[in-house]
């Protein structure tokens, strides 16, 4: 009996220390992710403020390049009624 519950015990002890091993690999796996999803977080907010940025320059470009273009310009779509599907729905009425 007491042989039977020293192996228990050890069996026990055993897997617990496995338990809190698997544990502690699984804390500093989240903790890895965690920081690795954070820096491309911050990478993609970088590249979202790049692309607002130059999606300004395009739309200055184009501003400045409107009076001069020999095109109709009542053909062309702006930047501006492409981003609002309402006010062409109310240009259209």
């Amino acid at each position: 009996e007491e042989e039977r519950r020293k192996r228990r015990r050890e069996k026990n002890k055993v897997a617990a220390a496995r338990c809190r091993n698997k544990k502690k690999e699984r804390t500093e796996f989240l903790q890895r992710e965690s920081e690795r999803l954070e820096l491309m977080n911050a990478e993609l907010k970088a590249q979202i403020e790049e692309l607002k940025q130059e999606r300004q320059q395009l739309i200055l470009m184009l501003n400045r390049h409107r009076p001069t273009c020999i095109v109709r310009t009542d053909s062309i779509k702006t930047p501006e009624s492409e981003a609002n599907p309402l006010l062409e729905q109310l240009e259209k009425k």
